[in-house]
């Protein structure tokens, strides 16, 4: 984080730096989150690279992902949920302090009832929903806004804007950080549920995003006996 945020290394201006320009970027940004306001008021919205913004939106979408491990936060010395709210907003400034944190997961049994939030992140709906999402901001960077040319004029400006800007090569760091946040995680949500699957291991970690929503698709819920104790589904794949 300090090399992102602090350091003279990465293209841009460090934190300590800033100027007005970029905080005006971040807040147009956020201002066009999962392209709802460019679609619905587009002489309202802020213009921006329709490749920038996609990439901004595949960033936030890949962390609210990882919402899909919530689990994880019981039985933890501190709840993750303050932490999965703030990468939502600022990713790896909040995941990275929770993953030094964390204890890895025991193979006791869940204490019920699962949360309302721990509900939708145990669905199937909640993995294919940010699927849909970050195949539309994928779809938003290669043809929203036609007057920014085609796709090869798209990504050699977004290729430009991370060379030196510090907020769009912070996008592509965190990309990258998350692929090895999902290959760290899923071992444990796997002894979790008592469940050993090859194939949705090595496609959770060699698979950026997509991997992991293999995963998510593939592992067994969470279920309880009658008894209220959780249920852990043993299955060999």
């Amino acid at each position: 984080m300090s090399y992102l945020f602090c350091s003279d290394a990465p293209p841009g201006e460090s934190l300590l730096q800033v100027r007005p320009e970029t905080w005006q970027e971040a807040i147009a940004l956020s201002l066009n989150f999962w392209c709802v306001l460019p679609a619905l008021l587009p002489g309202v919205a802020p213009v921006l690279n329709p490749a920038f913004e996609g990439l901004f939106n595949l960033t936030v979408t890949w962390g609210l992902l990882f919402w899909g491990f919530a689990v994880d936060g019981r039985d933890q010395r501190f709840p993750l949920l303050p932490f999965l709210l703030g990468t939502a907003f600022l990713t790896n400034v909040f995941y990275l302090p929770w993953l030094a944190l964390r204890q890895s997961d025991s193979i006791s049994p869940l204490q019920p009832p699962l949360s309302p939030l721990e509900r939708f992140t145990e669905s199937r709906f909640f993995p294919i929903l940010l699927t849909v999402v970050g195949l539309v901001a994928c779809l938003w960077a290669a043809v929203a806004r036609p007057e920014f040319g085609a796709w090869g004029d798209r990504w050699q400006a977004l290729m430009a804007l991370v060379g030196s800007d510090r907020l769009a090569f912070s996008f592509v760091v965190d990309l990258g950080v998350f692929w090895i946040f999902q290959a760290w995680l899923v071992p444990d949500d796997m002894q979790r549920r008592n469940w050993r699957s090859s194939v949705a291991l090595w496609v959770a970690r060699l698979v950026p995003f997509l991997g992991l929503v293999f995963y998510f698709l593939r592992r067994p819920q969470i279920a309880y006996h009658a008894d209220g104790q959780a249920a852990q589904v043993s299955k060999t794949a």
